[in-house]
């Protein structure tokens, strides 16, 4: 079913309703047959939107525990990590110690979630603390592709720079971030954040 089809089956029953309303009284069989299109569209319409929210729940939830690439929107758009880098890159973590980490990304945009929870399996398959996905605003509006690493300005520890240099050993996109103050209160938590993709394409390392 396309995309679209919800917001055209809404639009046609918005119009019928307002035709109705701006139109002369009808007679009863004219005013029958458009409550009944009325009533056929927006059961259709309603139909199609529920199809599509447990269509995309079911292939969130296929991702749940794999650190498998996503799949289901159109290659130009979807970002992932290869899986030989995936696993790769998990190996190469879990040799580290264990790490606490958030992952988090912009609301409304089902690509950057699905991204945010391929890099959430990649860091448990390395036995890091991770949380997330969670959706944030704290971050504001980021437009990249790559990932976007925020740390507290008190944090001492290597965690950054082990993410850092895993991320460029594997060719995985990412850019080091000001942290907006009180963004991260945890010294010791790095947060990783996943942004609306951009057209451009992003380089392997830092501003």
């Amino acid at each position: 079913m396309p995309f679209w089809l919800p917001t055209l089956l809404a639009i046609v029953v918005t119009a019928l309703a307002l035709t109705a309303t701006g139109s002369p009284p009808a007679a009863p069989n004219g005013r029958r047959l458009w409550m009944a299109g009325i009533l056929v569209f927006g059961c259709l319409a309603i139909a199609a939107t529920v199809w599509l929210a447990r269509r995309e729940a079911e292939e969130t939830a296929a991702l749940a525990g794999t650190s498998a690439a996503p799949s289901g929107l159109p290659g130009s758009r979807a970002r992932s990590i290869a899986q030989t880098s995936a696993d790769d890159l998990a190996a190469h973590l879990s040799q580290l110690g264990s790490r606490r980490v958030i992952v988090s990304c912009i609301p409304d945009d089902l690509e950057a979630y699905r991204y945010a929870n391929q890099l959430v399996n990649i860091l448990k398959a390395a036995h890091w603390k991770v949380q997330g996905p969670q959706v944030t605003k704290i971050f504001g509006d980021v437009r990249s592709p790559g990932i976007n690493v925020y740390v507290n300005g008190d944090d001492h520890s290597d965690t950054a720079q082990v993410l850092l240099d895993g991320f460029a050993k594997f060719n995985i996109p990412y850019q080091s971030r000001v942290t907006p103050s009180g963004a991260i209160p945890d010294t010791e938590t790095i947060e990783l954040f996943v942004g609306t993709k951009q057209s451009q394409r992003a380089s392997a390392g830092a501003d």
